[in-house]
């Protein structure tokens, strides 16, 4: 593969690939950018003409929808296999962002951190943590929270392990994706309420329905340049997101390239994307996360450090390396 071309009409879209459609080149394959209304139009063209392996298109939710899987991927983005829409989940060439249990997760592509903005550790450094959050209304979930809920709180991915659903939900009859994202939206209250006790003024949250909770809480605001400058030198808290059990999504991408140190919660790829920094940035119950706040308050040249070597990890290209692999040993 020598080209990846990106087409797909919606300008929004590019926010959640972030980085990737910056750079200009990964390994020997050249990255290019024809996505909006006018370049995707461009793009399509050449895609219409275009048969070669060599140049390898991506459509985001559909908007185009590529038919041809010789040289097309279908991307679809904030959600899982479930997103994909009817008309279209014959076809191979569909690719999503996340997985659960619950989800096929053999079709997963994760564009990583690239292009980061170096930086260090404010001096007087906050911890930020932006996001919605929702009133859950189903019944079952709510009584599943209520009987395991200091359960998950003490064992925070334990609900990406397949056991601890086997005798609670139904899967042939219940909606058991909703559920689970019913059931993370209530470990993200549970996790912001104990932030807010424990940081109150060192703590900047963001998202205009948070208000009802805790009064000092930021309208939303989706300007890029204002979430970049929020999240640079802070410590951003992270529960990942309620469709996936997968650490790098495009919030924690946004965190990192913009140059704040990410603090995350356990998820199933932890381990093995984060290595020696899991330890130290991840979160495994809401124990562990009060613990490290305080050794993060306690040792800010220690914290510092760790952004740094947080850069390191994701400035080289090996992660997005195996991506494009992915797609390319697909298409072959």
């Amino acid at each position: 593969m020598k080209y990846l071309i990106f087409i797909f009409k919606h300008r929004f879209r590019r926010n959640s690939l972030n980085n990737i459609l910056k750079c200009k080149k990964i390994n020997q394959t050249h990255v290019i950018d024809l996505s909006g209304p006018l370049l995707c139009f461009f793009g399509k063209l050449l895609y219409f003409f275009i048969r070669s392996k060599k140049v390898v298109f991506i459509s985001c939710d559909g908007l185009d929808f590529l038919k041809r899987e010789t040289n097309g991927i279908n991307f679809w983005l904030g959600g899982t296999s479930e997103k994909i829409q009817e008309k279209y989940r014959k076809f191979k060439n569909n690719f999503v962002m996340g997985s659960t249990v619950f989800t096929d997760d053999t079709k997963i592509l994760t564009f990583y951190p690239i292009l980061i903005k170096k930086s260090k550790l404010n001096f007087d450094f906050k911890f930020v943590y932006i996001s919605e959050n929702k009133e859950i209304t189903n019944n079952k979930s709510i009584k599943i929270w209520e009987e395991y809920k200091n359960t998950i709180l003490d064992n925070l991915d334990l609900i990406d392990k397949k056991h601890f659903w086997k005798d609670i939900v139904d899967e042939k009859k219940e909606p058991v994706q909703k559920i689970y994202i019913d059931i993370k939206s209530l470990i993200r209250l549970e996790l912001v309420n104990e932030l807010i006790k424990i940081l109150d003024d060192r703590l900047i949250l963001i998202g205009s329905n948070w208000k009802s909770i805790y009064s000092k809480a930021l309208s939303s605001n989706y300007s890029n340049e204002y979430i970049e400058n929020v999240y640079r030198g802070n410590i951003c808290v992270d529960f990942g997101s309620k469709n996936s059990d997968k650490c790098i999504y495009p919030r924690t991408s946004k965190i990192i390239e913009s140059g704040g140190l990410l603090f995350q919660s356990i998820h199933s790829d932890s381990k093995d994307i984060f290595k020696g920094l899991f330890d130290k940035t991840c979160f495994t119950s809401i124990e562990d996360m009060k613990k490290k706040i305080f050794f993060f308050i306690k040792n800010s040249n220690q914290t510092n450090e760790l952004l740094i070597k947080q850069q390191n990890n994701f400035e080289n290209e090996e992660l997005n390396y195996k991506t494009l692999k992915k797609i390319e040993t697909f298409i072959n």
